[in-house]
């Protein structure tokens, strides 16, 4: 006998529960390696695959460390800088150091996307820190990859060259991506199968969040789950 969740199971129940696992064929899930082992050692037939949009994050917290070490910079000189005369401004009447911090989510938008005003900031941008328009496109090639529907050794072909081009940057805030492509570049690829993301666990995950929080907290966990279900299932 054995108990799982408040719940007795015996020899038959364990068979059933190793049955159901057994069909199991596809797991995603984000880049936790604690959890790609759990679902590796629990679904033990089933491609683990890392969600796409958790991988794009990655990348464009890269590209976002770049902004703000720039800005950080230009703050530094700003500090240092003859305070009688006043800061430069550009086209759009405004300082880069307002175009940086205006420029965060233009960077992780595509182009088709963008206001007329973000357009006019992001080609000042560019112009002047040309390895921020090279992270940028480089993460819109990432995004176009994705949305290919192609078979997952087309798609290493064409990571491995992405995968290149972002190690032609060389650019220390890169460290990160490089790591994750290196480390988890099979569980990636699986994406390509099947093309499945944990988009609506996420989302579910979110209201359950913001459910916990209306709640202030959970004090009655059996109760807590009976209300979900009746709200959400």
């Amino acid at each position: 006998m054995a108990r799982r969740h408040g719940i007795t199971l015996n020899d038959d129940s364990k068979v059933v529960w190793k049955s159901v696992r057994r069909r199991v064929k596809e797991v995603t899930c984000d880049l936790s390696p604690s959890m790609m082992l759990i679902a590796a050692e629990v679904f033990y037939n089933a491609h683990v695959v890392n969600d796409r949009f958790h991988v794009q994050q990655v990348y464009n917290e890269a590209v976002d460390e770049i902004r703000v070490d720039i800005r950080r910079q230009l703050i530094a000189e700003d500090n240092s800088r003859d305070k009688s005369e006043p800061p430069m401004t550009y086209s759009n009447g405004e300082t880069m150091r307002q175009i940086l911090a205006r420029s965060k989510h233009t960077l992780m938008m595509s182009q088709n996307k963008w206001t007329d005003i973000q357009r006019h900031r992001a080609n000042i941008l560019f112009k002047h820190y040309p390895i921020l328009k090279a992270a940028y496109q480089l993460a819109m090639e990432l995004r176009r990859i994705f949305n290919l529907k192609i078979s997952p050794t087309k798609a290493l072909g064409k990571m491995n060259k992405w995968y290149e081009k972002v190690m032609a940057l060389d650019n220390n805030n890169f460290r990160s991506v490089i790591k994750t492509f290196k480390n988890h570049a099979p569980t990636i690829i699986n994406y390509f199968r099947r093309r499945a993301t944990n988009a609506s666990a996420e989302a579910f995950n979110s209201k359950v969040k913001i459910f916990r929080s209306q709640m202030r907290g959970v004090r009655d966990r059996d109760f807590f789950i009976f209300r979900l279900v009746k709200l959400y299932a």
